[in-house]
């Protein structure tokens, strides 16, 4: 048998842009404003009572610019939620299954089905309140998950992990 190592023409490989990716399940955004919303509520009874502890003398000028800088802050953090939340989203293909996500820093992760060792579901507290999952598909040689879908819902997230432990199956078998 002859050696080949024939050049391929990247401008014909099919383009990663051209998939058409599901969102998450509403819900999802939800979780991420309320889970926000403690964090901001915390961070201002942190700046409050430091506020309160440090600065009693000049207490309420230096309360005014700590709340306005935890409001600035609050803004940013729930309009990255709101914005970021509509970039996500996932596809199944043929051979992988692909998450996209990121307002700032994009991130765009393909695992095929060949390379999958186990997946599995989780559901913390958060997930169990607001009815989602998060489904982690790990490959060979890591530690984490090599691809995590939050904000499913949990039919759907079974639904994916038994459609992709069947991929797999079938890719073993070829």
């Amino acid at each position: 048998m002859d050696f080949e190592n024939n050049q391929i023409i990247t401008d014909e490989l099919p383009r990663i842009e051209q998939v058409t990716y599901e969102p998450l399940k509403r819900n999802f955004l939800w979780m991420a404003l309320t889970q926000n919303a403690i964090f901001l509520v915390v961070l201002f009874i942190i700046g409050l009572i430091v506020t309160l502890t440090a600065f009693l003398s000049a207490f309420f000028s230096t309360f005014l610019k700590v709340l306005g800088a935890w409001f600035v802050f609050s803004v940013v953090v729930m309009l990255l939620t709101w914005f970021g939340f509509r970039v996500k989203g996932f596809a199944v293909r043929q051979r992988d299954i692909t998450y996209k996500s990121g307002l700032i820093f994009r991130s765009v992760i393909s695992v095929p089905f060949n390379r999958v060792q186990h997946c599995e579901i989780r559901k913390g507290p958060f997930e169990e309140l607001f009815d989602l999952a998060k489904l982690k598909v790990y490959t060979a040689g890591g530690m984490a998950s090599d691809i995590s879908i939050p904000g499913l819902d949990p039919a759907r997230a079974e639904s994916l992990k038994e459609f992709i432990l069947m991929k797999t199956e079938e890719d073993e078998e070829e």
